[in-house]
């Protein structure tokens, strides 16, 4: 008999249910235009979202809906039309993780809830592995991948050539490490200074 705790396995579910319904919102955002546009918008129809998430979306939640089905039908829970979405199935999981976790093959469970979250989690939030490090006096340190990222999200057109053009001129400071990282502050004291930058 696998030892699941039925606790890690509640919590899992409903991460998961949450890291689908990011999914779900973010499956009809549009997709990032290219940064340099060489004609102009075409009129007519559009992609109506996103296909990297429409895919995953699909890809997960069809894998997601195999295991639930079986772990559901196991422990006798009967369900209903409206309750086959994958947010809905992970939250009838954790309701029922009590007596899912006392399954033989619960760890098999819990390791593809693992690897969902883990996939979903990578396409919901794909910057988030890049950590960046804080000096004694509170100064953040980023690579440029994640300044860019982030100061893209509120509207500032920065690419990480710029940057590295900024610490050859002594603009901004930048430290060496396993990754050449730069000074979130000054970055951001640059970009709000010159208006050509935002978009």
């Amino acid at each position: 008999m696998s030892q699941v705790d039925e606790r890690d396995l509640r919590d899992l579910a409903r991460t998961l249910a949450n890291l689908y319904q990011e999914l779900d919102s973010l499956k009809y955002s549009r997709p990032a235009p290219p940064e340099v546009r060489t004609m102009k918008p075409a009129p007519g129809p559009q992609s109506p979202g996103n296909w990297l998430y429409v895919a995953c979306w699909l890809d997960q939640s069809v894998k997601l809906r195999e295991v639930a089905f079986n772990a559901l039908g196991d422990v006798h829970v009967k369900i209903r039309d409206n309750e086959t979405g994958p947010i809905a199935l992970c939250r009838k999981l954790a309701f029922h993780a009590q007596a899912i976790a006392e399954l033989d093959w619960a760890s098999d469970l819990t390791d593809e809830l693992e690897h969902q979250t883990k996939v979903i989690s990578r396409h919901c939030r794909p910057h988030d592995d890049e950590v960046g490090t804080v000096d004694d006096d509170g100064e953040v340190w980023l690579t440029a991948r994640t300044i860019t990222y982030k100061l893209r999200e509120q509207g500032y057109r920065i690419t990480p050539e710029l940057l590295r053009k900024w610490a050859q001129r002594k603009r901004i400071q930048s430290k060496d490490g396993d990754r050449i990282q730069y000074s979130l502050r000054e970055v951001l004291q640059i970009a709000q200074d010159s208006s050509i930058n935002r978009t």
